[in-house]
């Protein structure tokens, strides 16, 4: 409960003292991960364009709870990260049928909460093969996935 509040109240002392209409709408805490939702007026401001604040803001919270508590968080404002997994979800679809046929794909560049998205449902689905983040020369990641477990 110490975490719950300590949390919960540190969020709370951020969004008052941000430009932002929002508000913590709920905080819950499961195995070690907390999970954070954040609605109001300025939700889309706060997601900015193509994701910018929210990657930061998560950066930044993620940093923080991980530093004090060593817990991990999925943060949502105004149902972005479930767009975002719908949208990961319907891209991996041709990721898949690649694999079906060929017993291997790789994704196109992936950024931030993206790629982190893509390796979950990848491996969830194929937890018998090889699924990893693979970085590229230029720095943009993208995930694999393999039929041998122990190669790249």
């Amino acid at each position: 409960q110490n975490v719950k509040m300590g949390v919960e109240n540190g969020i709370k002392n951020l969004l008052s003292s941000s430009c932002y209409d929002l508000e913590l709408k709920s905080l819950s805490i499961e195995g070690n991960t907390v999970f954070i939702k954040i609605d109001g007026k300025d939700a889309a401001l706060m997601i900015g364009r193509e994701g910018y604040r929210y990657k930061a803001l998560s950066y930044i919270l993620h940093n923080w709870i991980k530093l004090k508590y060593d817990m991990s968080i999925s943060l949502e404002i105004a149902e972005f990260l479930k767009n975002q997994k719908e949208n990961v979800i319907s891209y991996l679809e041709s990721i898949k049928e690649r694999v079906s046929q060929t017993g291997r794909a790789q994704t196109k560049p992936l950024d931030g909460i993206l790629v982190k998205l893509a390796l979950e449902e990848l491996r969830r689905v194929y937890p018998d093969m090889y699924v990893a983040i693979k970085t590229l020369r230029d720095g943009r990641k993208v995930v694999v996935v393999n039929e041998n477990r122990g190669s790249k």
